[in-house]
């Protein structure tokens, strides 16, 4: 701590300020044991965070810690339960919440927006083998355009469930700020007008606009890899 960060009158009796030190001590000590065993509690891929806990917190921090930790708990373990479910296997539901531990540590998304987007996405009927790229595709577009991942993910989901893009998913894409039109006039050679006729005529098909998603976030689109530029700024961090 910085010495100068501190200033005490002279009259401060040294007994007093003994004897508030050492219940600051004690405060940091019990503080710092639950939030390690709060971290001991999580998987694996939590369990490292207790090792660190103490040595980057002032006591008021670490209290705001351990009830944030706690809560971050409760919100893990039922995420885990809900993947359980929607994957019919717990050792499934463990490698995908270690996945969206690291996607969340890697990007400017927090542990539940990762872990509510994947359950999206799970409940859209993405296959679990491609639900972090496509989580990771569509997390990348919402940070690029400053949107919400659930957003991002409703929409396309909504196309999926339907197999084509209608009307109002298309108006959803562009509220969104994604140039659905456009793009799909590139990616048939045609004007946004026909595009337009063909949505009507429901001829744009799931495939299609899932093309030109992935194609705006593989390596040289408008989106690519945005949440880990993004994570590296200061607010990211």
């Amino acid at each position: 701590m910085n010495p100068g960060a501190l200033h005490f009158e002279s009259t401060l009796d040294n007994s007093s300020f003994d004897a508030g030190i050492r219940n600051i001590q004690r405060g940091i000590t019990r503080a710092s044991d639950t939030a390690k065993k709060e971290a001991s509690g999580m998987d694996s891929s939590f369990r490292n965070l207790g090792a660190a806990i103490g040595g980057y917190f002032s006591a008021q921090a670490l209290f705001g810690f351990v009830k944030e930790l706690i809560n971050v708990r409760g919100e893990f373990q039922k995420t885990e339960v809900a993947f359980t479910t929607m994957l019919g296997s717990g050792e499934k539901a463990k490698v995908l919440m270690g996945q969206m531990v690291e996607l969340a540590a890697s990007t400017p998304f927090s542990l539940q927006e990762v872990s509510t987007g994947a359950k999206q996405l799970l409940a859209f009927q993405v296959p679990a083998n491609q639900v972090v790229d496509t989580l990771t595709r569509m997390g990348n577009i919402a940070a690029g355009l400053g949107v919400p991942l659930s957003r991002i993910n409703l929409v396309y989901g909504q196309v999926k469930a339907k197999g084509k893009l209608a009307g109002d998913d298309l108006r959803q894409f562009t509220e969104a700020g994604i140039p659905m039109l456009a793009e799909l006039a590139k990616k048939f050679n045609t004007s946004t007008g026909a595009i337009t006729e063909m949505v009507t005529a429901g001829k744009i098909g799931f495939k299609d606009v899932e093309d030109v998603l992935f194609s705006m976030t593989d390596e040289g689109g408008m989106f690519f890899d945005l949440m880990k530029k993004q994570s590296k700024t200061l607010s990211g961090q």
